[in-house]
């Protein structure tokens, strides 16, 4: 059982790339929310999103309590639900659109911009996770506000 908590909360091992394992994680969610919009279906994307985020508190608890740690770098299901939160408005490849979705969540969630910071010291699960999804709410502000003055100029 802990093995496929391990497999689920370091995304099928990316958690454990040396370098910026974190840029992997939300690259994988970039990844897969592709594979859905082009390939599958957009609701699919929103589906998984739900299911890791709620089972995403057990198994990082559970992860948490087994190394002994705070907020081990390997678990970088935090950041693949953070970087969804703005995909989820994107129904569209956009190079720039995802560009600007992924650039803005790693500035958001590595500067931890007030409140990214005060959340990220909450303890267990919920801080390591709800860091993410605070880092990705702003991101998806940025990816609106951004469609909004397309609109506008449009």
């Amino acid at each position: 059982m802990i093995f496929l908590i391990k497999v689920f909360v370091t995304v099928f091992g990316i958690g454990y790339i040396r370098i910026a394992p974190g840029t992997f994680g939300s690259l994988f969610a970039i990844l897969v929310w592709y594979i859905s919009i082009n390939y599958l279906n957009i609701y699919f994307f929103y589906i998984i999103i739900i299911i890791v985020f709620i089972c995403s508190f057990k198994a990082i608890n559970i992860y948490l309590r087994k190394e002994n740690k705070d907020d081990p770098s390997e678990v970088v299901v935090d950041e693949f639900i953070g970087q969804s939160l703005p995909l989820i408005f994107l129904l569209q490849f956009n190079v720039y659109e995802v560009l600007l979705a992924f650039s803005s969540f790693r500035l958001f969630d590595i500067f931890k911009i007030y409140p990214v910071n005060k959340v990220e010291n909450i303890k267990g699960a919920n801080g390591v996770i709800m860091d993410d999804v605070v880092a990705g709410i702003y991101s998806l502000i940025i990816i609106m506000f951004y469609k909004i003055i397309l609109f506008l100029n449009a």
